[in-house]
């Protein structure tokens, strides 16, 4: 239960900070969404009856959130959280090396799924000259900011990981 609330706090406090801060900092600043990585992290060290369940929640309040198509964010996180789940146990690097890796890697698979979303509606090319800019700004970021993340969600979550994301026995 603990693990419900926990992970309920930290997607309201992303949300608020992508909501109502990162819209107002410069062109340079384009963060990515912060919930993607939270993804990545809930898809390495909890187990998928505590993920999905999360993931849900955040997907629909950012599609409710963000005027975006319906199920745009719902389908996004669900996507990272499932594609990444059993990566631990085929990849034996370090617990804060995957993070990284993967965190950046599923920003790179939620512009893929707007840019098909939104090609799938208006039929316009969704690779232009400035989605690369606004794509690459993101994937920056991504690399930038997921040490800090990773650490955050580390100091938030050390009393409930089931897995250590190195190949050991995790119970999942």
């Amino acid at each position: 239960m603990m693990r419900y609330l926990l992970s309920l706090m930290v997607i309201i406090g992303l949300i608020v900070v992508e909501t109502s801060i990162l819209p107002y900092l410069p062109e340079i600043l384009r963060f990515y969404d912060f919930l993607v990585a939270f993804a990545v992290y809930l898809s390495l060290y909890q187990s998928i009856a505590t993920g999905i369940p999360v993931m849900v929640i955040a997907g629909l309040a950012m599609d409710m959130l963000s005027g975006a198509p319906p199920g745009i964010y719902l389908a996004s996180y669900l996507w990272v959280f499932l594609v990444f789940r059993h990566v631990s146990g085929w990849v034996r690097i370090g617990d804060h090396t995957l993070f990284f890796f993967l965190s950046i890697i599923g920003v790179g698979v939620q512009n893929l799924i707007f840019g098909v979303a939104a090609w799938s509606v208006s039929r316009v090319p969704f690779f232009t000259g400035d989605t690369g800019v606004i794509v690459l700004l993101q994937l920056f970021w991504a690399l930038v900011t997921a040490p800090f993340l990773w650490l955050l969600f580390q100091f938030l979550f050390s009393d409930t990981h089931q897995a250590s994301g190195t190949g050991e026995t995790d119970g999942r």
